[in-house]
This record gives C-alpha cells, structure tokens and sequence, in this order.
C-alpha cells in the first residue's frame, strides 16, 4: 500500500512540475494625455526600453499599440477600419448611416456594438501582455489587468499650445481652441467607456511632460513599475 501511494505521489509530481504555468495577464501600461505632450514619442521610446531590459530574461518585444486597435476590431465586424474609425475621432454618424443601419444589420453595426468589440480589442492586446496603449479609454478599458500601469501626461496650457501650433502649422488661437475641443472629447470619450467620470486618481502615475524631457519620463515610469513589481 505504501508503495503505491509513494509511486502516485511520485508521478504527481512529475506531472505538476511538467505542467505549463499559467501566465498572468499583461504587462500593460496606457499613456493618457492632454494635447501637445508628446505621448508618441514617450510610448515608442518607452516600449524600446522595456524591449532592451527584457533581454535575457523574458522573450517578447513590446511595442506600442494604435492602428491595430482599429484593424482587428474591424476586421472582426466584418467593416473596413474607415466605417468604425469615428469613434476615436469624436464624430458621429451620418443620417445617412443611420438610416442604412436601420436596413441592413449585415454591413452596418450599432454604435454600442462597436464600441462593445474595440473593448475586447483593446483588453485582449492589454491581456496578451507586453504593450503600451496610448489614448483609446486604454486605461478605463485595462483597469481590471492586475499587471497594468497608467500614466496621465499633461503639462500647462501654455506650453502646450505652442507645442500643437507648431505641429499643425495653426496661430497659438487656433491652437488653443484645438486643445480644449480635443481635451474635452478625449475626456468623454474615456469617461463613456468607463462608465463613469474619471479623474487624476484613476492613473497610477501623473506627470508634467514640462517638467522633464521624454528619456527622463520613461525612466520614471520604468521605475516606478519596478516598484510596483508589474516588471523585474
């Protein structure tokens, strides 16, 4: 009896340690930001260094997520990209649409089921781990990602104006009424898809890009979701 008792453990064991483990969700971080705090040049230099520490440790490169985000949700309604891309653009439908939406369900979908699918996208990219999601409500949309990060950027109007004027060839004027309409649509836009308002204490980290150069602001990131553990 006892014999076979110690050959059942015995295999048991064997079994368990053979067995895969089960990867947790992520690592993910989501840049939030208000317009004209570099965020892209933040997230791809950010995915860069978190790629370069990962050598040697754990396989797998980030980087940084954006058009495939609309990509695999179209291609999951069966749409092409440019029939769902209005919801990130802070647009609304044609009467037109709406119309033929009301006719044919087969070749156009219901706001509320597109924005249900860019959800999904959006959490399985955040799930599968090893990526930065900048803007989308990525932050409202991975909360519930044990291994997720959140950064707010902002930095003071003034800054940020004259930082939108000279990307987009606009006056300062110009460039100011283009912050606040976008600020403010972002702000919805996150707010919808969290269901709810969000504010600075839904980020796990905010920083004032004015303050510090983008290397100095991936480093604090970096560090920060050392601290954290979400990375070694």
């Amino acid at each position: 009896m006892n014999n076979i008792l110690a050959k059942y453990l015995e295999e048991r064991y064997k079994h368990e340690q053979k067995a895969p483990k089960k990867e947790e969700p992520g690592p993910v971080v989501t840049i939030s930001r208000k317009l004209g705090c570099s965020a892209k040049i933040i997230s791809d230099k950010l995915a860069e260094q978190l790629t370069r520490q990962k050598k040697g440790k754990q396989p797998g490169e980030w980087r940084v997520i954006n058009k495939e985000i609309l990509d695999s949700a179209a291609k999951e309604l069966g749409v092409e990209p440019e029939k769902i891309a209005y919801i990130f653009k802070f647009q609304k439908r044609s009467l037109i649409d709406e119309v033929l939406e009301a006719f044919s369900e087969k070749y156009y979908k219901s706001e509320r089921r597109i924005k249900n699918t860019l959800k999904e996208v959006i959490y399985t990219f955040g799930k599968k781990g090893n990526t930065v999601i900048i803007g989308r409500a990525g932050a409202s949309i991975t909360h519930g990602i044990p291994k997720s990060f959140h950064v707010k950027l902002t930095a003071p109007l003034e800054d940020r104006k004259k930082t939108v004027a000279h990307r987009f060839s606009i006056s300062e004027k110009e460039a100011e009424d283009k912050i606040k309409e976008t600020d403010e649509n972002r702000a919805n836009l996150r707010n919808d898809f969290a269901g709810k308002r969000i504010g600075y204490d839904h980020y796990d980290m905010v920083l004032n890009t004015s303050r510090f150069t983008p290397d100095q602001v991936v480093k604090l990131i970096i560090h920060a979701m050392q601290q954290k553990g979400i990375i070694d």
